[in-house]
């Protein structure tokens, strides 16, 4: 692996050096983000623990270097208690807290903060349309939220949900998957956001989480099943189910025949005809599925265990993220879409969700 360490410091420093010097040529601004790697959320400690972004600066051939703590190191304070979910648009990042309650919004091309948005109970996930506001999925209140990017402020938000996690735009409408949060729901809620109505839910498999589309324009969602952990027999089955966004009609329906396994973060290649996802949400392998497939999949792409994955948007290739023992810094592996590894690294406290910031 290569060792080349790059800081926000050292890029400081040079810029620096440049503006003293009346022999040296001025430059723009260095935006090392802009180059191709991954931005790794890392979760923190599931007590009190501050939630961290590693930037991982990386090619087909691997890792370059990884910078630790980035969102510390450029804005000079911590982005909170236990991160959830980072998502990105054309000009913007967006990193949900779930412990903070908030959503930080980061230029896309420094990771400097532009706005922190506050008034949610407990954020889950946020989609970003493009068009100046951003919709926010929140456990606590059981609510979707409209937020306007420019004054950083919730402006209005739709409700018909119970325990909404991740949500999907298709056909003018809003797809939010209802995981139940502390109890149990097996619907998606379906929003028509020109109408700003509720216009009726899915019924799919016992508590979805993830829902993202395919090459055919049909959204899939997937649905972690449950564990009775009172012993009274009620654990049901995890599933991966497609429907049509136009009609709302189920057109696949496949159930996982391990009980005991409670998949997560669904992704899916550059091409979208083959899905991926985590076999079960602590120490799961990784599984591929092709969408013409006609039974769930049971055998693993990749055999090591995953808390999170990425795919690359320029080759395809995938991060798997690695949580180890969930109390030291974690590793980010690269594979090659065949399965092979390519590098790995060291990243944050509990690494789970991760964004191409070029592609």
């Amino acid at each position: 692996m290569k060792q080349i360490k790059i800081t926000f410091s050292l890029l400081l420093s040079f810029a620096f050096l440049i503006s003293c010097n009346p022999d040296v040529d001025p430059v723009g601004p260095v935006n090392p983000y802009l180059d191709n790697g991954f931005l790794v959320m890392n979760e923190g400690a599931f007590q009190g623990g501050i939630g961290t972004l590693s930037f991982a600066f990386c090619d087909n051939s691997g890792f370059d270097s990884v910078d630790n703590d980035v969102f510390q190191e450029i804005n000079g304070r911590s982005l909170g208690n236990l991160a959830n979910h980072i998502s990105k648009d054309e000009s913007y990042i967006y990193v949900v807290m779930n412990g903070a309650a908030t959503v930080e919004i980061l230029d896309r091309n420094t990771l400097e903060s532009r706005g922190t948005i506050t008034g949610f109970k407990s954020p889950r996930q946020a989609i970003n349309l493009n068009d100046g506001y951003i919709y926010v999925s929140d456990w606590g209140s059981n609510a979707i939220y409209k937020v306007n990017v420019s004054t950083s402020s919730i402006v209005d938000s739709l409700k018909n949900c119970n325990g909404p996690e991740g949500m999907f735009l298709a056909e003018g409408k809003l797809f939010a998957a209802n995981s139940g949060g502390y109890v149990l729901d097996s619907s998606v809620s379906v929003y028509d956001l020109n109408n700003w109505t509720h216009e009726g839910n899915i019924q799919v498999g016992i508590n979805p989480i993830e829902i993202i589309d395919d090459a055919l324009g049909n959204l899939w969602v997937l649905c972690s099943g449950y564990s009775d952990w009172n012993g009274t027999g009620g654990d049901r089955y995890s599933s991966l189910i497609s429907f049509d966004p136009k009609t709302s009609n189920i057109l696949t329906d496949y159930t996982n025949p391990i009980l005991t396994d409670h998949p997560s973060k669904l992704r899916s290649n550059l091409a979208g005809n083959k899905l991926y996802f985590i076999q079960d949400s602590y120490v799961g392998n990784v599984m591929e599925f092709s969408i013409n497939q006609v039974s769930y999949p049971t055998q693993p792409l990749i055999s090591h265990s995953a808390y999170g994955l990425a795919i690359d948007g320029l080759n395809g290739n995938l991060l798997v993220l690695d949580a180890l023992d969930y109390q030291s810094p974690g590793k980010a592996l690269l594979y090659a879409d065949s399965g092979n590894i390519i590098d790995s690294s060291s990243v944050g406290l509990i690494p789970s969700v991760a964004i191409n910031t070029k592609y």
